[in-house]
């Protein structure tokens, strides 16, 4: 049975961070994928874009055929073995906010839980800031807050069109990053148990 664990959480949330250590400790055996990745391979192949950061300004076509692609890919692996599928919920565009998983591609990958990284906006806000690596538009704290509450709607619109469960993991700087990981490997060993 196909089985995915979806991860999400805005920009400078820690949430690759959280994902990448979690699954060093976890008893189970998940294939790691970043959805950005296999949109970002699909989008260079057709000659779209050259740097990832670009993605975000593709329009909303393009930006549709890249997610089915990538949806179609990641439901053929995960029949295979597990997924943990990093990724955003939402995208912040010029025009707007972009669900990450309209219907189609939601049903496609028929996640089995969804995990929200969430911390305070002036802790993503200064993890930002210090990321040289990444070319990011500048938001305000209370932007930060607006797409982490697009976030949260978002999850409960794909959990209606997948039967998902819902968990909501706060990376906050004061509780540490390792209660953050622990939480999330308890997740995970307790999902592939419950449901494999």
């Amino acid at each position: 049975m196909p089985f995915v664990v979806m991860i999400t959480g805005i920009p400078g949330v820690g949430k690759s961070t959280i994902t990448r250590l979690a699954l060093r400790r976890t008893r189970a055996k998940f294939r790691l994928i970043n959805f950005g990745d296999l949109m970002f391979e699909e989008a260079v192949k057709l000659g779209w874009v050259r740097h990832r950061d670009e993605m975000r300004k593709l329009d909303l076509p393009k930006q549709r055929i890249l997610q089915q692609k990538a949806a179609e890919k990641i439901a053929e692996i995960a029949k295979k073995e597990p997924v943990l599928l990093d990724t955003h919920a939402t995208i912040r565009t010029p025009l707007g906010y972009l669900l990450g998983f309209p219907r189609k591609v939601i049903e496609t990958i028929n996640p089995t839980f969804i995990v929200i990284i969430e911390a305070t906006p002036s802790e993503i806000l200064g993890r930002r800031l210090r990321d040289l690596k990444r070319d990011r538009d500048v938001e305000t704290e209370e932007q930060i807050q607006r797409h982490q509450d697009l976030n949260r709607a978002a999850a409960i619109s794909y959990a209606m069109h997948s039967n998902a469960l819902i968990k909501i993991i706060e990376n906050h700087e004061d509780k540490g990053l390792e209660e953050a990981v622990n939480e999330l490997v308890k997740i995970l060993d307790l999902a592939v148990e419950e449901y494999a």
